[in-house]
């Protein structure tokens, strides 16, 4: 609790020189304006006044729904200097006022709370309020289409910086690569070339530890240049020929041997069996 006393009497000590300040500043503004003399021709009729007041107030039968006015009594004594008591004196005051004042609407059977199906014109028209939501709504769109510009700034610069460190990964991978071959080379020639044929290029010893091994496993029934793994021509290495070839061999025959039909024989030279003389002779006088 110590430390809220000396709060407390801080704020005290700071109000306390707040208001001399003030007080000072409004003596000298005091005395710096000059005030207006009262006019000779003046008069303070205070009697009047109090009779004036008196038409023009309340009389004292009048019902409390006509006035509509709850006095409060105020316990102690607030301070007008303190800031904070007064609005405080305030605010309790209009609370228990309000409190006093639903008690006697409510004993005299007397409605003051707005029904739920109250409609109130309202003050500016409604091509008004469609000009002021417009605006409203336009405003939030440019501020959704400014957010949106500025995430895909930050998703391009984003990709940027992954590009760019994939690509100097890709380069150091390639570097490391290199070096590694440029190593394995040095390893051979100082080496001698000592290994034999199938160990010469069988292994490769990395930096990393990994050995590059070739497979000599070949497919059986796959030639040494087939790059396909003997799938282009495996039906036909099998010995099982495709049913349109067999279709075609059983309807025109499987040929038969082409080479070597228009070759003469012994025969053949001798025969002059379609050797037509005429045609010959004739050729020979048309040539004349």
């Amino acid at each position: 609790m110590a430390p809220l006393v000396s709060d407390d009497t801080m704020v005290d000590g700071e109000t306390e020189d707040r208001n001399e300040e003030m007080s000072q500043s409004e003596s000298d503004s005091e005395e710096d304006v000059k005030l207006a003399e009262p006019s000779k021709t003046a008069v303070y009729n205070r009697d009047g006044l109090l009779d004036k007041l008196g038409d023009i107030s309340w009389p004292e039968n009048v019902e409390w729904i006509h006035k509509l006015s709850i006095d409060i009594d105020q316990e102690e004594e607030v301070d007008v200097n303190d800031d904070l008591k007064r609005e405080l004196a305030f605010y309790t005051q209009a609370l228990e006022g309000t409190r006093q004042a639903f008690e006697k609407l409510q004993s005299m059977g007397l409605p003051f709370l707005r029904p739920a199906d109250y409609y109130a014109e309202m003050v500016k028209t409604d091509s008004h309020m469609v000009k002021v939501k417009g605006r409203i709504l336009a405003e939030k769109r440019k501020m959704e289409e400014a957010d949106e510009r500025r995430k895909a700034r930050e998703a391009k610069r984003l990709a940027k910086e992954v590009q760019a460190q994939k690509l100097k990964e890709r380069a150091k991978q390639k570097k490391e690569n290199i070096e590694s071959v440029k190593i394995w080379r040095k390893q051979r020639q100082q080496s001698g070339f000592a290994d034999n044929g199938n160990d010469a290029d069988s292994t490769f010893n990395f930096e990393d530890g990994k050995v590059f091994t070739r497979a000599n496993k070949k497919r059986p029934g796959v030639s040494p240049g087939d790059r396909s793994g003997g799938k282009a021509g495996g039906k036909a290495k099998q010995g099982k020929k495709p049913q349109k070839r067999e279709a075609r061999e059983s309807r025109y025959g499987f040929g038969g041997k082409k080479g070597g039909k228009k070759q003469n024989s012994a025969d053949t030279t001798n025969d002059f069996k379609t050797f037509n003389k005429g045609a010959v002779a004739g050729d020979r006088k048309r040539k004349r």
